[in-house]
């Protein structure tokens, strides 16, 4: 991520804002996949779980918001099924064409979340491509982490990777569907809230199972604003009500 271009580290949150696109700017959507098929047991796994039929849902309801209000023209994705499976719906659905990998976005690289005697590494876009066809297979990576890293340099890498996305493509508009730490991550790096200052001065919540978060500027370079914050008013049943919610250690 050495090339990383500077982009804007303030952030002025608008609670409440209104949601809808405006001509020369951009919006960069950040989200979490909907419910897993099974739950994650620390250390143990599974690590790369399907979606279950209600994530599924959770990926079609994000489809349908964003193609209402989002004019979404590019997808990056961690490369975990639960991800992938959620980028690859909605690209269907909004009917763009391709979904790219980043692996900059894929989980935090923690004993935890891929194991820590044979940490756990998804499959390459060439054997992914053939269940997932939305795949772009020219797209290459930023950055590809390898195990471990810490907390504070899972959210620094993240955080990098987004802006570095966002300026690349600007002024487009994009989804990035990545896991719950990568996410809250992500969502520092558009605040430009460092790290060690998260619990002080992050505006970010506990991020809920398909909770979607917004930011927006009007102009490159420009301060971003956050426009919506882990919202799950795009779900129906009980996971609009915000379910299974995390948040890194760090902010707790």
């Amino acid at each position: 991520a050495s090339g990383d271009r500077k982009a804007s580290t303030t952030m002025a949150p608008t609670e409440g804002a209104e949601a809808a696109e405006v001509e020369g700017q951009q919006s960069v959507y950040i989200a979490r996949y909907g419910l897993p098929e099974a739950a994650l047991v620390e250390g143990i796994g599974p690590f790369d779980m399907e979606l279950a039929s209600e994530g599924l849902v959770a990926a079609s309801e994000l489809a349908r918001f964003l193609k209402e209000n989002g004019s979404i023209k590019h997808i990056f994705t961690s490369p975990f099924k639960r991800a992938l499976h959620t980028a690859a719906i909605v690209s269907r659905e909004i009917e763009l064409p391709k979904v790219n990998i980043e692996e900059g976005l894929t989980e935090w690289q923690c004993p935890e979340l891929i194991g820590g005697d044979s940490p756990y590494q998804p499959p390459s876009v060439v054997h992914l491509i053939e269940r997932f066809p939305e795949l772009n297979g020219k797209y290459e990576s930023i950055t590809k982490p390898v195990p471990f890293e810490t907390e504070q340099e899972m959210a620094g890498r993240v955080g990098r990777v987004a802006r570095i996305l966002a300026d690349s493509v600007f002024p487009s508009n994009i989804l990035l569907v990545s896991h719950a730490p990568c996410n809250i991550g992500m969502g520092l790096g558009f605040e430009g809230v460092a790290w060690e200052n998260g619990r002080r001065d992050s505006k970010l919540k506990p991020w809920p199972l398909g909770g979607l978060t917004q930011f927006r500027r009007g102009a490159l370079g420009a301060q971003w604003d956050m426009v919506k914050c882990v919202s799950t008013d795009h779900l129906s049943g009980p996971w609009k009500e915000g379910k299974q919610a995390w948040t890194l250690p760090s902010l707790r």
